[in-house]
């Protein structure tokens, strides 16, 4: 559980399943809020959070999974939710450190529904950048296609 109590509790859990992947550092967040608006707020029934990655495996190769299963995945099942890059100008910041990713809903997507449904798959599909032997690396990809419904891998 993130400890940060500035977290949106709308919002905790997908920040929690984010964060859960070696090379993912979350940046921001909001999990939608009532009106009036205060700066930087989403209206009710939207959300958001950003995040880097780290420029090694472990941060390439969770990118990698996690635009698959949102963009390419989670979205047959929900529409309303998106994966994309996003960037400061680099001209007027600092060049190669303005990259970031945003993931959003809109139109009441359930942050809980896609928090669990990306814990889910990180157990049964997602293989970390670790030093292993190939051949156990597929044996351990071909038992979690076996596993339960819910999702693909």
């Amino acid at each position: 559980m993130t400890p940060n109590p500035e977290i949106d509790a709308r919002i905790r859990n997908l920040v929690d399943a984010l964060n859960a992947f070696d090379g993912v550092a979350t940046l921001g967040s909001c999990g939608g809020h009532p009106e009036p608006l205060k700066g930087g707020q989403w209206p009710e029934g939207s959300w958001y959070v950003t995040f880097q990655v780290r420029r090694d495996t472990h941060g390439w190769r969770a990118l990698e999974f996690l635009a698959w299963l949102i963009n390419h995945d989670y979205i047959e099942a929900e529409p309303r939710v998106r994966l994309y890059p996003d960037s400061m100008p680099p001209y007027l910041n600092r060049p190669g450190t303005m990259l970031k990713f945003a993931l959003e809903g809109f139109e009441g997507a359930s942050t809980d529904a896609l928090a669990s449904f990306m814990n889910q798959q990180r157990e049964r599909c997602f293989i970390p950048a670790t030093k292993r032997k190939r051949k156990n690396a597929q044996a351990s990809l071909s038992s979690a296609r076996g596993a339960s419904a819910g999702g693909r891998c």
